[in-house]
């Protein structure tokens, strides 16, 4: 058995498995301790199995979410530039020439120490965005000194991570690593070489000669797994999927797993993951096939490398204690445009814009109401499912926009792999996946 609000995990076999079996199967009814092993009914009360008929489950886990708003780490996302050397189809960003500018650099530490002054967190992560955010690579060198200082005048832990294409980095890559605290590189693949450069191609005012970008972003990442952690983001459709383990062979027998900072795989299904890229819709793989992929994936690097999914990125269904940083209480995203967003996936799109880096700007701002209040445990949907301690609702951004579609789909990942990520977590194996049916994950009079 697993509980989603707790964590908790019992096996039980004979007499008392069939006892409770029987309760937990039926609506909520009063329990008879004395059924029961005194301390198999302690364990099963102190894992929230058996619950006191005046608790209010839901009140607790509404608390919860809130205290991880409000204690979730600083996170501010700079976008450098919306523009970007190479041009991928499914891009959800609008490619436009905007980007920050030296005299920008201030208007975010004037934000920082407004923040700071009014929060006792002692750390900031700084996340290096774009476009390609290396194409604005002169605004990043004076920024991040610049925060960096500040940072150390007010005693604030800082370091940061960089999401690149990897075409467009320094020679000195070990002390450009340094001199910026970069601890984290999200490095794209879209399939072995030939897939990688069809899909990724420099856009034409960005060729110069061969369009290969695969062999650049290959060759950049084996130097920097030998100093810092690389995420591999192998983005999937159709028409790539085949390339994924023949690329799987290539990276192991280059010891990328191995290294002094081994490298960590991140299967990627391409979708609609702005309103931009709409059309992505009905190119996309669908939650079921990608589950399958992403299944002999795991199997694949079983006792080699590290998969990571967004969703479980421990690989056991934990109870939720944190969000994303766009429901951070103290987190921001700033835009090359100069307006700030709460979501990254919404950068470009001024009408998701909540304040400006300007204090004179006259832009109108909407979306503020939705990013203060959002709060799943009093959704109609989400406040009765039971998968919300371990998915505090899915994406926000969803929410906002009302796509009903992806939300489903988030709901299926769920019922479709809550119960065989508890199995598989203890190394044990079903004989067959073991989806969860509707009214599991929604029970009556609870």
């Amino acid at each position: 058995m697993y509980n989603s609000k707790s964590g908790a995990t019992v096996k039980l076999s004979g007499e008392d498995a069939v006892i409770l079996g029987e309760y937990l199967i039926g609506a909520k009814r009063q329990v008879d301790p004395d059924l029961f092993d005194i301390d198999l009914f302690r364990y099963l009360a102190a894992s929230g199995f058996i619950v006191d008929a005046s608790v209010d489950e839901l009140l607790d886990i509404r608390e919860r979410y809130w205290k991880a708003r409000g204690e979730t780490p600083v996170v501010l996302t700079i976008t450098t530039t919306m523009n970007c050397n190479l041009g991928c189809y499914y891009c959800y960003e609008e490619r436009i020439e905007k980007k920050l500018e030296f005299k920008d650099a201030d208007s975010i530490i004037q934000k920082l120490e407004t923040l700071f002054s009014q929060s006792n967190k002692k750390s900031l992560h700084v996340d290096w965005y774009g476009g390609e955010p290396l194409l604005n690579i002169e605004f990043m060198e004076s920024a991040s000194l610049l925060i960096q200082e500040f940072c150390q005048k007010k005693g604030i832990n800082y370091h940061s991570s960089i999401i690149s294409n990897g075409t467009l980095w320094p020679q000195q890559i070990e002390s450009f690593l340094k001199r910026h605290k970069i601890r984290q590189v999200q490095i794209s693949f879209d399939g072995l070489k030939e897939n990688h450069n069809a899909r990724r191609r420099y856009r034409k005012e960005f060729l110069s000669g061969e369009n290969n970008s695969y062999d650049l972003t290959f060759s950049l990442v084996e130097k920097l797994l030998d100093f810092v952690t690389v995420d591999i983001r192998f983005n999937i459709d159709w028409r790539n999927k085949d390339d994924i383990f023949p690329f799987l062979d290539i990276i192991s027998e280059r010891g990328w797993f191995d290294k002094m900072y081994p490298a960590i795989f991140q299967p990627a299904r391409l979708s609609a993951y702005s309103e931009r890229s709409a059309f992505m819709s009905k190119k996309q793989l669908s939650i079921k096939d990608f589950d399958l992929i992403r299944e002999k994936i795991s199997k694949k690097l079983a006792g080699i490398g590290k998969i990571e999914e967004s969703e479980v990125p421990d690989g056991f269904p934990f109870p939720k204690t944190f969000v994303c940083a766009a429901l951070a209480t103290d987190s921001f995203v700033v835009g090359a445009d100069q307006l700030i967003y709460r979501c990254g996936l919404q950068v470009g799109e001024t009408n998701r814009a909540t304040q400006s880096l300007q204090t004179d700007s006259n832009h109108h701002f909407s979306d503020n109401g939705f990013w203060d209040t959002f709060d799943p445990t009093i959704s109609s949907s989400c406040s009765k499912c039971s998968f919300l301690p371990v998915c505090f609702g899915g994406c926000p951004k969803k929410h906002l926009e009302g796509d009903q579609s992806a939300l489903d789909e988030q709901s299926e990942y769920w019922k479709n792999n809550l119960a065989q990520k508890v199995v598989t977590y203890f190394g044990l194996e079903t004989l067959s996946k073991v989806p969860l049916t509707k009214e599991l994950q929604f029970r009556e009079g609870y």
